[in-house]
């Protein structure tokens, strides 16, 4: 496990930042995008603690962090973003304690309740049956996009994960496809019959074709219109261009169809571990988050599924 950095010529705050997050980096294997969130939160509380004639982490306590909150609050960012600083200063001086450069540590109690969180956009069936409705054009982009769609519904994988997907990772006879989650996690998703031959009719009519574009050989499995390995961008705006087109002009994310695989299946009856193994969730209660179903809904599925129903 990496230590703070004592080198001479760097100040304790900033040695200290710099080797925790080398250690998410290199040991707890974050995502670059989850390493450099911590960066940007701990870069504002270094400025904070800077302003405030503070170079001895030493010398925080408990009344520094929430002032630090305080402060954060009043340059006007968001109730998010604040409890997402909150939740990084626990973890940094988790961090300093566990590894003995601190003997106790200020944050333990530190909180920041976030009321009212706003719940992902997702799909109602008949809007899903919608965008999956449109007509095959039968173009090399449009056979790329409709595989996208159905996958990433099917299989409810983040847009991250469709990207770094390899034509390894695909057992199209089998309906299986292995995924490397966040922390570099694998998993086994499944995909059903339309995923399936959505993605069968790209692989045979149309990756071939972009690849030749450039002359592509690799093994990434889904390509853009120039024939390079398609990036979460390009992925997103084939989901909004779409989904305005189908689902009443309103744009959809890619995590919005994540979100609609998730509340299908929940309504339908599937229990919450399944689901979350499903979507490659480390917690249960990260998972919770989408059982937001009225009573009618939990009502038609217990019945539907329970033997004593």
């Amino acid at each position: 496990m990496a230590e703070p950095d004592a080198a001479e010529g760097m100040p304790a705050i900033e040695g200290a930042v710099a080797a925790f997050l080398d250690n998410l980096q290199t040991v707890r294997r974050l995502s670059p995008n989850t390493v450099a969130a911590y960066r940007t939160d701990l870069a504002h509380f270094a400025e904070f603690l800077k302003r405030a004639g503070i170079d001895d982490l030493a010398s925080v306590d408990h009344r520094t962090l929430r002032s630090f909150l305080a402060n954060q609050q009043t340059r006007g960012y968001a109730r998010s973003s604040v409890a997402r600083r909150s939740a990084s200063i626990r973890a940094f001086f988790h961090y300093l304690t566990e590894t003995g450069a601190l003997t106790s540590d200020p944050s333990t109690t530190l909180s920041f309740p976030v009321k009212g969180r706003k719940l992902p956009r997702f799909l109602t069936e008949q809007e899903t049956e919608a965008l999956f409705s449109a007509p095959d054009e039968g173009s090399l982009l449009t056979l790329r996009d409709q595989a996208i769609i159905e996958l990433l519904y099917a299989t409810g994988m983040r847009v991250g994960e469709l990207c770094g997907l390899r034509l390894g990772d695909v057992d199209l006879e089998a309906g299986v496809i292995r995924v490397i989650g966040k922390g570099d996690r694998e998993r086994t998703v499944l995909a059903g019959v339309p995923a399936v031959r959505a993605l069968g009719d790209y692989l045979e009519r149309s990756r071939p074709e972009l690849a030749r574009v450039k002359g592509y050989r690799g093994d990434a499995l889904f390509l853009g219109a120039r024939g390079a390995p398609i990036d979460p961008r390009q992925v997103r705006r084939v989901i909004n261009r779409e989904a305005r087109a189908l689902v009443g002009g309103e744009g959809v994310s890619p995590h919005a169809l994540r979100h609609s695989f998730a509340t299908h299946l929940l309504a339908s009856g599937a229990d919450l571990r399944s689901v979350q193994e499903l979507l490659g969730h480390r917690n249960v209660a990260t998972t919770q988050i989408y059982t937001h179903l009225t009573g009618a809904e939990i009502r038609e599925a217990y019945d539907r599924s329970h033997p004593h129903a």
